[in-house]
């Protein structure tokens, strides 16, 4: 599912990000990356969802990231992004429309989907992840739970097979981690494969 072999990676500028890392995570499982601020556990993230070397400039990387068969470095990005669905820390980061509905379909609609089987998607998204309360909103009025939790329908809408989450948990209270919680526990029910980048805490799903 996701190989990393005798990869190094430095960003410019800076020395010794990543030495000789191998990494296999089997399909269906949900691997958390832990460690302290500076370790490379973002870096990581990159590699998989193909954020280096497509986006990072004047980086060093050596090895090989492969995911589902692909080649990271050798794979255009909208054909990794059918594969890996990234949810970022800040969720703001990520959004395209300023209202729900249009949020979670966008994709979709930006990748050609038919518009019954974008319909279908938008429900099935909404059922599985218990979002009605999100629905018909005005993202500007959501809380910063809320709009996390948008961010990772928006992504489930898209069908990953390999769900990349970068310090998903960052400013949430003690309600929203456990919603968060309970969306991985189901995409872990569904077989998808999980990474997770955190800090260092007690979190288990």
């Amino acid at each position: 599912m996701i190989q990393i072999q005798d990869v190094s990676f430095e960003y410019e500028k800076e020395q010794g990000t990543l030495s000789h890392i191998d990494l296999n995570i089997q399909q269906g499982e949900c691997v958390v990356l832990t460690g302290e601020s500076g370790c490379g556990k973002t870096t990581v993230t990159k590699l998989i969802n193909g954020l280096i070397p497509h986006f990072v400039e004047g980086g060093t990387l050596s090895g090989t990231t492969i995911v589902n068969g692909m080649e990271v470095p050798k794979t255009e990005m909208y054909r990794l992004a059918e594969q890996v669905g990234s949810v970022f820390q800040n969720p703001k980061s990520q959004f395209f429309n300023i209202d729900s509905d249009s949020e979670i379909t966008f994709g979709l609609e930006n990748a050609g989907v038919e518009p019954k089987k974008i319909k279908e998607r938008y429900e099935a998204t909404v059922s599985a992840l218990k979002i009605q309360s999100l629905l018909g909103r005005n993202i500007f009025s959501m809380s910063g739970g809320e709009k996390q939790s948008l961010a990772f329908a928006s992504v489930y809408a898209m069908n990953p097979s390999v769900f990349v989450l970068d310090e998903p948990t960052a400013n949430l209270d003690a309600d929203a981690i456990d919603t968060l919680r309970q969306q991985i526990i189901q995409i872990k029910k569904e077989g998808r494969t999980v990474v997770i980048e955190l800090h260092p805490i007690c979190w288990t799903v």
